[in-house]
This record gives C-alpha cells, sequence and structure tokens, in this order.
C-alpha cells in the first residue's frame, strides 16, 4: 500500500506540472481567420487582366509552387506562350487545340492533353500530368482567372496578349 501511495503521488504530482506548464508556461494560440478571397471582377481592359493574371498565377492558382527554377517540378512558363504553338505539332499531343491561346487554356484544364518530357507523374512514362484541372477543388479557378492567367503568360513571354478581357462569342467557340 506504501508503494501505491508513492505512486500515485508521484503522478499526480507529473500531472500537476505538465498541467501547469501546459496553461501557464505556453502561450496561446489564436488563430487568425482566413483571408477573404477577393471577388474577382471582369477587367475592362489587357493591361488589368495581366494584372489580375499575375496576382492570380502568384495567390491563389499557385501556379509559382511548382512552375520555378528552384522547385524543378514543372516546366518553367516565361516562355510558355512563344512555345504553345510548337506543342500542338508534336506527336505526343492529345488535345484539340489549333492555336497557341488554345494551347495554353487546355493546358489548365485538361493538363494531360500534352505532358512535357520529364514532367510527368512518377511512373506514368509522361503521359499523366501531375497538375490538377486547375477549374477542380483543390485551385477552383473561375473562367476570368483562366483567362487572366494566358494573358499573364502571354505577357511574360512576350508576345502579343490575344485573349480579351471578356468572353466574346468568338473567344467561348475557340474554348
Amino acid at each position: 500500500m506504501n508503494n501505491f501511495l508513492k505512486v500515485a503521488a508521484f503522478s499526480l504530482a507529473v500531472i500537476g506540472l505538465y498541467t501547469f506548464y501546459s496553461v501557464w508556461v505556453i502561450p496561446p494560440i489564436n488563430p487568425e481567420a482566413p483571408p477573404k478571397e477577393a471577388v474577382v471582377e471582369e477587367p475592362a481592359t489587357v493591361d488589368e487582366l495581366v494584372e489580375l493574371g499575375e496576382s492570380v498565377y502568384n495567390g491563389k492558382g499557385a501556379c509559382s509552387l511548382c512552375h520555378t527554377a528552384a522547385a524543378g517540378r514543372a516546366p518553367l512558363l516565361e516562355r510558355a506562350a512563344v512555345i504553345a504553338g510548337q506543342r500542338i505539332k508534336e506527336p505526343g499531343y492529345k488535345g484539340n487545340a489549333t492555336h497557341a491561346e488554345g494551347y495554353l487554356y487546355e493546358s489548365l484544364v485538361n493538363p494531360s492533353a500534352y505532358v512535357v518530357p520529364g514532367f510527368g507523374a512518377s511512373g506514368s512514362a509522361d503521359k499523366v500530368s501531375p497538375m490538377p484541372d486547375v477549374r477542380g477543388s483543390s485551385i477552383g479557378l473561375n473562367e476570368t482567372e483562366i483567362r487572366a492567367i494566358i494573358a499573364y503568360l502571354q505577357s511574360i513571354s512576350g508576345v502579343e496578349v490575344t485573349i480579351a478581357p471578356a468572353p466574346t462569342e468568338e473567344t467561348k467557340a475557340k474554348e
């Protein structure tokens, strides 16, 4: 009985010390509310579309997490709009785009239509892209944000921004 009391007293002392430490020594964590998602208004000019594209590329779209030289997980996009026209002519291309702008759109919503050699999902022999459909739940871009990213990619590639700020009947037919 004497040993039982010693063990019980020791256990209560240890529990008391841990409780004291966790309540009065460790600072409380007060999490911040998640940032409110900005309401995307339809850009009126090409410059506004490019600016929105840069914001989405580095923010909500999280493109820069993989598409950087440091990450090395996905191809660099600084010249994506320049080489897009060549990609649709390559034998490994499985998409339906007929022009560079369409290829860029397709690369965002159907990334496995063309997988850049060396950047396919592990074990897929570069047939399946690890990139998700940007309209899906993991990223959740709307059509305005997708068009903005295309405009941004065209801008950083140094080619003329051909995508319109607001979808026209012609651009809807292309997509």
